[in-house]
């Protein structure tokens, strides 16, 4: 499936670090991370945009920073490393060791790193390595060690009978193919058309309502895909609304494709 790469946002910082990574196939049924000792101090990190992010992504964008004290400063980071599982991605990426001495405490700046992954993200919840062992494990840098979770599981080629108000709202990750509806969008419906969207970060402003989908049109798409002998996938949230529909008419032909990440759903 294919994917727009966004632009790099350079109001998030002046220094940009763009490193490789190493991805570990941890292989089916596997439920431990395989990463190799590390090197470095240990550092967390968070998406920069989660909102970017969607199972389709294959890039990250990330902030590291750096768990001990260094005068406000993270430092030079080290290679990612990458284990890929059934139902995760865990990512952990340290920093440069520093000698033994004195260091003022005040909070570190979070470093932009580029993080590629090898394989779409697909199911899996993202997560940092440093909050599942370690000294980071305790610190209010890792409460929540999944930093993005996955909204396609369940996901199965079942199309629900969801039925929409009249009203609504809701947030769009629009990924796969090539369309112009593609980015994070804001959506207003208003008695079953979209009257109004906003495009989130540096999406395309020209999508205007007619060319934005509502939430029963994205299924529609998919019962019509379905139809002609193509892939779904759909999943749904714990209030039964779609969170994810993923469609691909024809598996042999390409940019045919459409993915939605559905979030942020209001009723009016």
């Amino acid at each position: 499936m294919g994917h727009l790469r966004p632009r790099l946002v350079a109001a998030l910082s002046a220094l940009v670090v763009v490193v490789g990574c190493a991805v570990e196939d941890s292989g089916a049924g596997s439920t431990a991370a395989v990463l190799p000792a590390q090197v470095g101090d240990t550092a967390t990190w968070e998406l920069l945009d989660p909102g970017a992010v969607s199972p389709a992504s294959q890039w990250l964008e990330v902030g590291v920073t750096r768990l001990d004290c260094l005068g406000g400063e993270t430092g030079a980071v080290l290679e990612p490393h990458v284990s890929v599982e059934d139902e995760r991605i865990v990512i952990r990426i340290d920093v440069e060791k520093l000698p033994d001495g004195a260091y003022d405490c005040s909070g570190n700046d979070a470093v932009p790193v580029e993080v590629h992954l090898g394989q779409p993200v697909g199911s899996r919840d993202l997560v940092d390595a440093a909050c599942l062992d370690g000294d980071a494990v305790d610190t209010a840098a890792c409460v929540e060690s999944v930093r993005w979770a996955s909204p396609t599981r369940p996901a199965s080629s079942a199309i629900p009978d969801w039925v929409a108000p009249p009203d609504y709202s809701f947030t769009a990750q629009s990924s796969c193919g090539e369309r112009g509806f593609i980015g994070s969008f804001a959506v207003t419906v208003e008695g079953g058309e979209v009257t109004h969207v906003e495009p989130l970060g540096d999406s395309w402003e020209g999508v205007t309502p007619a060319m934005t989908p509502t939430i029963p049109a994205m299924l529609d798409e998919a019962r019509e895909a379905l139809a002609q002998g193509g892939v779904v996938e759909v999943a749904v949230d714990d209030a039964g609304v779609p969170s994810w529909i993923s469609l691909d008419p024809m598996p042999n032909a390409i940019d045919d494709e459409a993915c939605y990440a559905i979030s942020d759903y209001r009723s009016a």
